[in-house]
């Protein structure tokens, strides 16, 4: 006899919290509180979405949207970041489970946002690709430069070539949260002046997901441009590398973006890391400083969205790590 399963739509992740948790747990086979506690609770945008699938009282499917905003040539839509999509092992064949959380959340969201956004593994990206109306959205390049010089192997003979240094009139100032006084306002004229569809967030938004997270440990800083408060950088540190998870300069200033580039460089040489991590979508307005920093292209990703009002935005859009859990 086919198994009964229900369907449910909530907000409620503390009322959830725990049976997300088991879900997790029996999926992956280890308990990661932090991981989840950091995309669920605490979002100044607003409570996730949560579209579950219960066998009884055991949760065996979800699939969940963290309330998001996107800027679209300076103009503010509302977005839903898909994260966690989890169906129990036992479930995923014959129950139909992926499909309907699809279904649900598709006709759950229609008119209460503009549209989705997921980073999708390979798997499931071709279902919702298929039968779902989700588009890739933007294809993002992974660009990786040495740092350090530890042996003559290609990738490190190139520490050798624009290794970075501190330039003059730039500096990146530490802090361990951003002050909405000093920052919001530059955020505000990069939204206004931007040409392309980007994550928008503010410093209470950067100060939720990043500098306050208690699962990934990110350092932010100020873009100083001399006197000027030109833009915020935040860099994660994981083995060898040093990835850059979010950048915005003000004005897209080629000139600020080459000084951070070789500042980065050398901070990154200096703290004894022997890779520098950026993303980049093709024709971005800074991919062409990446390759003058010797920046390597190794691989892609691809976005993926789903409007829910209007036609997907097309032309150029700017994505960091940062806007998915990349890290």
């Amino acid at each position: 006899m086919k198994t009964a399963l229900t369907y449910s739509t909530s907000s409620d992740y503390p009322a959830h919290r725990e049976e997300m948790l088991d879900l997790y747990r029996r999926s992956y086979g280890k308990d990661n509180q932090a991981f989840y506690d950091s995309f669920y609770a605490g979002n100044p945008l607003g409570e996730p979405y949560l579209f579950l699938c219960h066998d009884g009282n055991t949760l065996v499917g979800q699939e969940n949207y963290l309330r998001q905003t996107l800027s679209c040539n300076g103009r503010l839509l509302s977005a839903g970041l898909g994260v966690n999509t989890l169906v129990d092992s036992r479930y995923r064949l014959l129950h139909g489970v992926f499909g309907r959380l699809c279904s649900l959340s598709l006709d759950f969201l229609a008119g209460k946002l503009d549209l989705l956004c997921a980073f999708a593994n390979e798997e499931s990206k071709k279902y919702y690709l298929k039968y779902y109306g989700w588009q890739v959205a933007a294809r993002v390049r992974v660009y990786k430069k040495s740092t350090r010089f530890s042996g003559f192997r290609a990738e490190s003979l190139l520490s050798l070539f624009r290794p970075g240094c501190k330039r003059r009139g730039l500096r990146l100032a530490r802090t361990d949260e951003f002050d909405p006084s000093l920052l919001d306002p530059v955020i505000e004229r990069c939204r206004e002046g931007s040409r392309y569809t980007c994550f928008h967030k503010t410093s209470s938004f950067l100060n939720w997901k990043f500098l306050r997270n208690s699962h990934y440990r990110i350092r932010g800083y100020y873009v100083m441009a001399g006197d000027r408060l030109s833009g915020y950088c935040l860099t994660y540190d994981c083995g060898i590398e040093r990835r850059v998870i979010d950048l915005r300069i003000e004005g897209d200033d080629s000139v600020t973006m080459d000084k951070t580039l070789a500042t980065l460089t050398s901070m990154t040489r200096q703290d004894g890391l022997s890779r520098l991590v950026i993303h980049a979508v093709p024709g971005c307005w800074y991919e062409k400083a990446l390759k003058r920093h010797v920046f390597i292209r190794r691989w892609e990703y691809e976005c993926i969205a789903r409007p829910l009002g209007e036609t997907l935005p097309r032309g150029d859009w700017v994505i960091q790590p940062g806007d998915f859990d990349m890290f």
